[in-house]
C-alpha cells in the first residue's frame, strides 16, 4: 500500500510540474528565453510574483481564463498532495 501512495504522489507532482510549465508558456507568450527564466525561478519568490503579474496583464481574455483554469487545477493537485502526505 505504501508503494502505491508514493507512486500516486510522484505522479501528482509530475502533473503539477506539467501544469506549471503550461502556465509559464502562456505567460511567456512563446518567448522561449523568458519561459525558461520563469521555470527556473523558485515558485515562492516574491519578486517573481510581481513580475508574473506584469506578464499576466499583457494576456488576452481567453489566455487569462486558461491561466486561471490551469491554476485552479494546480491548486486541486496541491490539496491532493497534502492529503497523500498525511497518509
Amino acid at each position: 500500500m505504501h508503494r502505491n501512495i508514493m507512486r500516486a504522489y510522484d505522479s501528482l507532482q509530475a502533473e503539477q510540474e506539467r501544469v506549471r510549465a503550461a502556465c509559464m508558456k502562456i505567460l511567456a507568450q512563446n518567448d522561449r528565453g523568458l519561459q525558461r527564466e520563469l521555470l527556473r525561478a523558485k515558485p515562492d519568490d516574491a519578486k517573481r510574483h510581481d513580475e508574473m503579474r506584469l506578464y499576466e496583464e499583457r494576456l488576452s481574455g481567453p489566455q487569462r481564463r486558461r491561466l486561471v483554469e490551469l491554476n485552479r487545477y494546480r491548486r486541486k493537485i496541491e490539496r491532493l498532495l497534502v492529503v497523500l502526505l498525511k497518509l
